[in-house]
């Protein structure tokens, strides 16, 4: 009960909070040595006409070891424009009963445009850094597994490699939740 109710404080103590995916933004979430993982994402966007409408965003996640990770983004604004932005991170702390996970990272290693837009098309080239903690609570600990809510919280230098959009400046974090072994939900504050 007790990790209901600091879940809750965060999730009101937030500016603005939403239901979106945690794939575009930094967590302390790493994969060990060896370990390879896919995902691809479609973002509706419900923008003005002119502006985009949708994007494309594929990642490649890499464990290198069992404290470097690289990853390739991809994406692909309204099949118009495409960047890959290279991201890359060190694990700096492991989880375990009483620490969280604690991650170093840089976004856009490479320093590629990401957008067309030339009001940020400069931005949109810069590096940002970031830490990142996430800590695993279980709902019944004598039993560790679903349902568990994983908490991020993150600090960072602004990031400007999604449709050239200031992010990740300052502190930003989310909630993962795993309600069942098959079915989660994600809340954050990206902004």
């Amino acid at each position: 009960m007790r990790y209901i109710l600091i879940c809750l404080v965060l999730l009101l103590s937030s500016a603005f909070v939403c239901a979106d995916d945690i794939v575009t933004m930094p967590t302390a979430n790493q994969l060990k040595g060896g370990q390879v993982d896919l995902a691809a994402y479609y973002l509706g966007l419900q923008m003005p006409d002119g502006a985009p409408q949708h994007v494309s965003y594929q990642t490649l996640y890499v464990g290198l070891t069992d404290k470097f990770e690289l990853d390739a983004h991809l994406s692909d604004v309204n099949k118009d424009s495409s960047s890959t932005v290279l991201v890359g991170s060190y694990k700096l702390l492991s989880e375990n009963r009483v620490t969280p996970d604690l991650v170093f990272g840089c976004r856009n290693i490479a320093g590629v445009a990401t957008t067309i837009n030339p009001a940020v098309r400069e931005n949109s080239q810069d590096r940002s850094y970031y830490v990142s903690a996430a800590k695993t609570f279980f709902f019944n600990p004598a039993a560790p597994g679903a349902p568990l809510v994983r908490v991020h919280l993150s600090a960072g230098t602004a990031d400007w490699t999604l449709l050239g959009a200031e992010r990740h400046k300052g502190l930003f974090g989310g909630l993962q939740f795993l309600l069942r072994p098959d079915i989660g939900a994600i809340i954050e504050n990206d902004e």
